[in-house]
């Protein structure tokens, strides 16, 4: 099953290397993505707007692909909309979708994935599919109309979390993948409209380097691997978590203990020697990874207390 291709298209050894090229540029985006929630990096890198950018690079290349899957699949199979094997793998992108949604709610409830990039492949392919054998000028007036769709007709009427699927408010729903149905349709569109061009052909191929069939290899099975790296990825981080402190997770309990620290006490100075000092006893004693993720043991909570005490006594000038 292909993330980008509502049927299986003919094997074009290219078309499923750039599908695996897309695939691990999307693998290095989310690693970067952990990297930062779990603070082995700034995770203020991840707000910031190249890395913004590179994300909407990406997803466009997938939905390119999109557009050119579904017009290879009508070239290969004679039909989309009526054939089973189009609603048999629509309908597994749409329960990998719901299965995404349902994990993201509990995961992340203030952004969850509610229109990612799997929801949108769902609904694309369906307004898509029926455009495959438009002129090829319609469908490029369609895709650029799409695209620009949000520069003259959001309004607050689609503000409403009912429409936010549209894309067409006037503000981001949060959402830790967001890909709503304008403008991305339109770049669907145009991947449907470069696929009518007479370089595409509808041989297959099996001939490439090593390094294309590589990139093809994982092109061709693309839902499976985008499905599994992530988990793969966020569970190891999370599961190094529990042994292994980040420098940034240190800096920001240390930050949070010295500012409560402050407001108790209202003496910076101390209280920096204090907090650093709590830190290094805890990882003398080997609960600092539990102290850091706030999942101490009754036993621990009391030596914890009992440093606590103790560096604050050490710090103070005598």
């Amino acid at each position: 099953m292909n993330l980008t291709a509502a049927l299986k298209p003919a094997r074009l050894i290219w078309i499923d290397a750039a599908r695996g090229l897309a695939l691990w540029a999307m693998f290095a985006f989310h690693f970067t993505w952990d990297l930062g929630y779990f603070r082995w990096i700034d995770p203020a890198l991840l707000y910031s707007r190249g890395f913004h950018w590179l994300g909407h690079a990406i997803a466009s290349g997938f939905l390119f692909l999109v557009g050119i899957g579904l017009v290879l699949s009508r070239r290969e199979r004679g039909k989309l909309l009526g054939g089973r094997a189009f609603w048999r793998r629509w309908a597994i992108i749409v329960a990998a979708a719901a299965a995404i949604s349902a994990v993201s709610f509990q995961l992340f409830p203030q952004t969850p994935i509610f229109f990612g990039i799997l929801h949108l492949i769902a609904a694309a392919s369906l307004i898509a599919a029926p455009l495959v054998d438009a002129p090829v000028l319609l469908i490029l007036a369609l895709g650029a109309l799409t695209i620009a769709a949000p520069e003259f007709l959001a309004g607050p009427f689609f503000n409403a979390k009912i429409f936010w699927w549209t894309g067409l408010g006037t503000f981001e729903p949060p959402s830790n993948d967001y890909q709503p149905l304008f403008p991305w349709l339109g770049v669907v569109l145009l991947g449907v409209a470069a696929a009518r061009l007479p370089a595409f052909t509808r041989g297959a191929s099996d001939s490439g380097s090593p390094p294309a069939k590589i990139l093809a290899f994982f092109g061709r099975h693309s839902l499976f691997f985008y499905l599994a790296h992530q988990p793969v990825f966020y569970g190891a981080f999370a599961l190094l978590a529990l042994f292994v402190v980040s420098p940034g997770q240190e800096r920001l309990f240390l930050g949070q203990c010295v500012e409560q620290c402050v407001r108790e006490a209202d003496q910076p100075d101390l209280c920096q020697k204090t907090c650093a000092c709590v830190v290094s006893r805890a990882k003398a004693a080997g609960f600092w990874s539990r102290l850091a993720g706030d999942a101490l043991t009754s036993d621990e909570q009391t030596q914890a207390h009992d440093a606590i005490v103790a560096c604050f006594g050490d710090a103070r000038p005598p």
